[in-house]
């Protein structure tokens, strides 16, 4: 019954070959038979699919009218609780109001179906933090799906929805994509509207969609985002590639540099220096961990902290210690602006830069986590939620099976360069 994209299942809904009463029970009933614990709460699903056959009967207008849809349980929807994968949340009062990205769908006419399993407050990169389990990855189960948007990526692969939102703060939509196989857009710092999403760091939030397919993607940020996306030429682009990144490259990855070489053949490849950016990850954890601490302080007082996981107990004291030491915000503040400078000169030598998403494939349960590759999961993509650029992971090779990401980012507002090549990967 299902069929492969948004753009086959509209066609499908208007001419009324299916409703989407039907499409929306078959995936519930495909949540409730699987086992990966990609959703934290379910939503009245069945009751919007109704709204929207009826929408489509009369009007049948809507560019996501009648498609099922899901949402990271950090984003607020009337009536449900949002959790942000934590216990300290579990019994919080219901939604007064929508998130802004949720009335966005809603307005397409989207049938939001459920509230996907996140790392608790959007602090991890293996979706194993969360207070309600462990997401499976739908590629290999005994693997993790990626974090912090791991539920929502799981959910897509899996198809038990046609696109999911995410949040990406450091790599959150990218990182989980990668490892699961489906296209991640973090998008330009801005425009998509963050209101009502739980903050973990104001300063580089971005919920963005994630999708099977770039069009869908392109798709749903258009719904999310108010803006047209125009694609465009590929033929000739200066494909930038950091030459200070190469040595984080695992033996799993350095396939997707040479799949880049092949599928974009004509275009121009390029080495461009960013000597500051392997200090990525020194001035998200500092700048970010400080605006986490003060962010979930008024959740609660000293004794709800038993309720927290410790990665957030110790992300919540790291940052209170830099709250105590300001001099080390300052410095990482400044750093934050040289690897700004930098990205704005490699930009002026390239079009657009790539890389590995992510520096691994899907690790493993009961991996090491001291392995760097594990460590610093997040290296390729911090850099640009540092500088607010758009950032996409497309699926591009396998690896004894597992998927490995292509991580293409640009200059502010190139979300339709980074499709028109992300497209060429499919």
């Amino acid at each position: 019954m299902n069929s492969n994209n948004i753009a086959q299942l509209k066609q499908m809904l208007l001419s009324r070959v299916v409703s989407s009463e039907e499409i929306t029970l078959d995936i519930l009933r495909k949540i409730e038979r699987s086992d990966l614990n990609c959703f934290i709460a379910l939503l009245n699903g069945k009751e919007q699919a109704i709204e929207a056959d009826k929408k489509i009967a009369s009007v049948g207008t809507g560019k996501l009218l009648g498609v099922p849809v899901a949402i990271k349980d950090n984003m607020r929807f009337i009536g449900s609780v949002t959790t942000c994968g934590s216990a300290l949340l579990r019994d919080a009062a219901p939604d007064t109001v929508d998130c802004e990205a949720v009335k966005r769908l809603r307005d397409a006419g989207a049938v939001i179906i459920g509230k996907t399993n996140m790392d608790e407050f959007a602090m991890g990169s293996s979706n194993m933090t969360s207070a309600f389990g462990y997401v499976h990855n739908p590629v290999d189960k005994t693997r993790v799906c990626g974090g912090s948007s791991g539920g929502s990526a799981a959910a897509v692969k899996a198809g038990l929805c046609y696109a999911a939102l995410g949040s990406d703060t450091g790599g959150s939509i990218r990182q989980p994509s990668s490892y699961c196989g489906v296209v991640g857009l973090k998008p330009t710092y801005g425009t998509i509207d963050g209101s009502g999403m739980y903050a973990l760091s104001q300063d580089m939030d971005q919920i963005g969609p994630i999708t099977r397919t770039v069009d869908d993607n392109k798709l749903m940020y258009e719904v999310l985002s108010g803006r047209e996306i125009s694609l465009s030429s590929t033929s000739g682009l200066r494909i930038g590639l950091i030459k200070e990144f190469e040595s984080f490259y695992s033996p799993q990855v350095m396939g997707v540099i040479n799949r880049a070489r092949e599928v974009l053949g004509n275009c121009n490849f390029t080495e461009v220096s960013c000597p500051t950016i392997g200090l990525a990850y020194y001035v998200y954890s500092v700048l970010g961990n400080i605006q986490s601490a003060n962010n979930i302080r008024p959740l609660g007082d000293v004794a709800d902290r038993n309720k927290l996981g410790n990665e957030v107990k110790k992300r919540i004291l790291i940052g209170e210690y830099m709250i105590k030491h300001p001099q080390i915000a300052e410095r990482a503040k400044e750093v934050k602006q040289i690897i700004i400078s930098e990205l704005d000169k490699a930009l002026c030598e390239c079009d657009v830069i790539i890389s590995p998403t992510a520096p691994s494939c899907a690790f493993e349960f009961t991996a090491d986590k001291k392995r760097k590759e594990i460590v610093y999961s997040d290296i390729f993509t911090q850099p640009a939620s540092i500088a607010g650029l758009p950032a996409l992971s497309v699926p591009c090779i396998e690896v004894g099976g597992l998927p490995v990401g292509i991580q293409i980012f640009g200059a502010k507002y190139s979300e339709g360069l980074l499709f028109s090549l992300g497209k060429r990967f499919e």
